[in-house]
């Protein structure tokens, strides 16, 4: 399910540049989605398409907690 929204997010958004998900070694019931885009309009774009929503719908019944921090990059 999560790896179908990354595969529809590089494919269906040219602003999506990087999609990884990651599992901690400390944690392996914990997942970390490392999404990389070209600019603030695109992560606004990816909030806001039917890929999310479909994904959300799908784990609606799973108790999955999302939170996300914004990064930039280091000089």
């Amino acid at each position: 399910m999560l790896s179908a929204h990354g595969a529809r997010s590089l494919r269906d958004e040219p602003g999506t540049l990087n999609f990884e998900i990651l599992v901690p070694r400390e944690n392996a019931a914990k997942l970390l989605i490392y999404e990389v885009y070209k600019d603030d309009a695109a992560f606004e774009a990816h909030r806001n398409v039917r890929s999310i929503a479909q994904f959300r719908d799908e784990s609606a019944g799973l108790g999955i907690k999302i939170s996300a921090t914004r990064c930039t990059p280091a000089a």
